[in-house]
């Protein structure tokens, strides 16, 4: 794009700001301009304010951003209401708050009155599913195919949105619509371009690529190589990486300053993980990653929560939010949320949170088809850890109440506590309800702390305390149902305690009689691999956990000696590991299946790719009965 343009009321002017790319690569002198005309001109303030909602200098010009394209939408600039709907959309507003039928209102309103940006952000968002929009590639690719036979000197924006179209079904054609890109002058499709190369297996050329974009004055180039895989990175001699840090660091830091918002992530993971040459560093790789989220990137705000967790500090939850406002969908970020909204640190943003996303958090957590039948109540001890009662559809309350030592029950029907737990868990028909010793106060038991925060006012809760399903009709009472789902209440309920609610140790089971057992479709034996006999462990063989430390070498024999639902084991890594992450070393050295075979084999069964339930219905992380050192 040229150094200045004037600003005029046509597409001229406009053009310049159809792309996140064109707005944010423009020069010093042209935004000086835009922010001088920008409180007389409709048009100046349009493109002010888009280039402060991507760029957001000083981390605090959004609500300038909004007010400008406000006025810009009523003067009559149909683009700026397309680009203010993104960020209704993203919840980057004054209010803070995501706005989606806000964002339908005024894409479909600037669409019909023929703005081009809501046309091309409308096939852009096909392209990819983003924002409320069905993803379909093809459907693009065959519009733009024919808008493009139709207009061969169309803008060259569409050839490159036509090369993101084809690029997983027709690399030929995409390549071609990059490089009809590259050879009209514009940059963005040379990253593009590496990538398809990179994904052909063609290294050096997707690297001769991006160099040649580089020079050309691609900012994404700068920070291509910052993608490699540390295990090739670990491949090169000690010079040889310091040479390749140096350029990955430079290109990243230019990109940084540059405004390239994902070159922040990359950079914040380098230093999270300490890769490609960055020494781990959690406080920097939270800084790098703070500038990232000031120009809303969702993966900066899920590395964000990532590092806040890491470091114990508060912000978690929002940032979470605001990740999965931006995209995100993964587990961990939308049950942050869920925990966030649970506990009450997310109040203000309740209603959005019932809205949207307390589905897409169900949604992340299917429930396996070998354990959706699994029934069970979920008690909590004085003394605030859980355990996972086994028991029949049909609730027998005499049976549950002689299993925690109570004559009877009372029900506490609602809560608060109660009540977000259930709209969290998408409940429909029936609420979380929690059964109380009546006897409480007469056999002067102990207080439980959980039990009382959970109900919210008046006395403190007594004794043990049950979990179970309450029909919102007739209110009968019934068990919560499936594994997956009980994993879900017990982390819910652990966010709205404060972390009171925690797992038994051996020693307080045994206390309680419950050393094995559990849900019925559990232990069915059906789900081990070996003999009934061998498989199980008894309560005659339950020993005491130990620790036992191998060397990397022998980790797959060191696991075929230990029991993995109780015991933990520590593995020695030679230097060739010392930049990968405990995630990707189970994977690279090969161990989930014979972490899986192991813990089945002692009575658990898997409910993701890293959480299990033990024999004693303990919900555990299987990185912590792995690990490295």
């Amino acid at each position: 794009m040229n150094q200045t343009f004037d600003i005029t009321h046509d597409r001229e002017f406009l053009q310049h700001f159809l792309t996140g790319w064109r707005t944010k690569t423009l020069s010093p002198e042209m935004v000086e301009k835009l922010k001088a005309g920008s409180e007389e001109d409709p048009y100046a303030a349009y493109g002010y304010g888009r280039w402060l909602a991507l760029v957001n200098p000083g981390g605090k010009c959004l609500p300038e951003a909004e007010a400008l394209l406000l006025r810009a939408v009523n003067e009559g600039v149909e683009d700026a209401k397309a680009a203010l709907a993104q960020m209704y959309f993203d919840g980057r507003t004054e209010a803070d708050e995501a706005n989606h039928g806000m964002h339908a209102y005024l894409m479909d309103s600037s669409y019909k009155a023929g703005s081009e940006l809501a046309q091309y952000m409308t096939l852009e968002n096909t392209i990819f599913g983003d924002y409320g929009f069905q993803k379909d590639p093809a459907l693009v690719a065959d519009i733009l195919q024919k808008h493009i036979e139709k207009n061969p000197d169309c803008d060259t924006i569409y050839y490159d949105l036509l090369g993101l179209a084809l690029q997983d079904t027709d690399a030929d054609a995409a390549e071609k619509a990059f490089r009809i890109h590259i050879d009209r002058g514009d940059t963005e499709s040379y990253y593009s371009l590496a990538v398809l190369y990179l994904n052909r297996g063609d290294e050096a050329e997707a690297y001769a690529i991006a160099e040649e974009g580089a020079r050309k004055g691609a900012i994404n180039c700068r920070r291509f190589k910052s993608g490699m895989e540390q295990e090739r990175f670990l491949e090169y001699s000690q010079e040889e990486q310091e040479a390749l840090h140096r350029e990955i660091a430079e290109g990243l830091d230019y990109a940084i300053a540059h405004h390239d918002r994902y070159a922040c992530f990359v950079k914040g993971c380098c230093l999270y993980c300490g890769y490609l040459g960055y020494p781990e560093d959690l406080e920097q790789a939270l800084e790098v990653v703070e500038r990232g989220c000031e120009m809303g990137h969702n993966s900066c705000f899920w590395l964000k929560a990532v590092l806040l967790e890491a470091l114990e500090r508060d912000g978690v939850a929002k940032a979470s939010l605001q990740a999965a406002r931006l995209g995100d969908r993964e587990k961990f970020t939308l049950e942050q949320v869920a925990r966030g909204y649970v506990s009450g640190k997310l109040s203000k943003h309740a209603e959005e949170i019932e809205e949207y996303w307390l589905k897409e958090y169900l949604a992340a957590n299917p429930e396996e088809e070998d354990t959706k039948d699994s029934l069970g109540a979920i008690a909590v001890y004085p003394r605030g850890f859980y355990y996972a009662m086994d028991v029949e559809e049909d609730l027998d309350l005499e049976d549950l109440a002689s299993q925690v030592d109570a004559r009877g029950f009372d029900v506490v029907h609602f809560s608060e506590a109660l009540t977000r737990i259930t709209k969290a868990l998408s409940l429909e028909g029936c609420h979380v309800a929690m059964l109380v010793d009546k006897d409480g106060y007469m056999k002067d038991l102990p207080d439980n702390m959980a039990g009382t925060l959970v109900y919210g006012h008046g006395n403190e809760i007594r004794g043990t305390v049950v979990f179970v399903l309450e029909d919102d009709n007739d209110y009968s009472l019934m068990p919560m149902k499936g594994l997956q789902r009980v994993y879900m209440f017990i982390q819910l309920l652990m966010a709205a305690t404060g972390g009171l609610v925690r797992q038994p140790t051996s020693e307080e089971l045994e206390s309680i009689g419950a050393e094995d057992g559990g849900f019925e479709e559990y232990d069915d034996p059906d789900i081990f691999d070996g003999d009934e006999e061998e498989d199980m462990v008894s309560e005659d063989t339950y020993e005491e956990p130990k620790e036992l430390t191998v060397p990397v070498d022998k980790v797959l024999e060191g696991i075929s000696q230990c029991n993995l639902c109780i015991d933990t084991l520590f593995v020695t890594l030679s230097s060739d590991y010392a930049f990968v992450s405990t995630e990707d070393l189970f994977y690279e050295l090969g161990l989930m299946n014979a972490i899986e075979k192991n813990i089945e084999a002692h009575g658990g069964y898997m409910i993701d790719e890293w959480q299990y339930v033990d024999a004693r219905q303990v919900p555990m992380d299987i990185r912590s009965r792995v690990r490295f050192k």
